[in-house]
């Protein structure tokens, strides 16, 4: 008997690692990533086409449940690195991207400007939030064929753009600070 305790505690330490590591496997990874991001040249200019994994945390999520609106800004800067100089900018742009939900309706909102779209998930909502097709921004003529430029785009919650109290809020607390981590690569025309 004393034999076999010691084994026991060894096999009884093993199995709750276990179980931790695959409880840990299951949480859903709560925040945003880039997912993929290309400019494409056309006749009528560059575009960008990105898509991004967005995942909201709980906190986050009962708040829009309760009426508060998330606004989103997604960025995309391109470069012209120069050595003799400082970098030349030819893209700066942001978009914002607000999300919403209406509780008397029932219905998610997502909107960009002045148009909008209408979800019954929050799930649709989010994968049109984190999708960008054919976002225009630059010029045919704004880059040199056969010239290198460095490319990043990140997308973030832009905590400005909440109530006052949940500003306070996200100050004090990672729940309420989402943000991609910049991806950056090269565009060759």
């Amino acid at each position: 008997m004393g034999f076999s305790m010691p084994y026991f505690k060894k096999l009884s330490l093993l199995v709750l690692l276990g179980v931790l590591f695959l409880g840990m496997a299951t949480v859903r990874a709560e925040g945003i990533s880039v997912r993929h991001a290309e400019v494409v040249a056309t006749e009528d200019g560059y575009f960008l086409n990105a898509d991004f994994d967005l995942e909201l945390t709980p906190a986050l999520e009962e708040a829009l449940n309760r009426g508060v609106s998330l606004t989103f800004t997604v960025s995309m800067e391109i470069i012209e690195p120069r050595w003799y100089w400082f970098n030349k900018d030819i893209v700066n742009l942001r978009q914002e991207r607000r999300l919403s939900f209406n509780p008397l309706m029932r219905v998610y909102r997502f909107s960009i400007g002045s148009l909008y779209l209408s979800f019954n998930t929050l799930r649709d909502a989010l994968q049109a939030l984190s999708r960008l097709n054919g976002v225009r921004i630059a010029d045919l003529g704004s880059m040199n064929k056969g010239g290198h430029y460095e490319a990043r785009t990140q997308m973030r919650l832009d905590v400005s753009q909440l109530p006052k109290p949940f500003q306070v809020d996200a100050l004090s607390s990672n729940d309420w600070n989402l943000a991609s981590k910049p991806l950056s690569w090269t565009v060759s025309p």
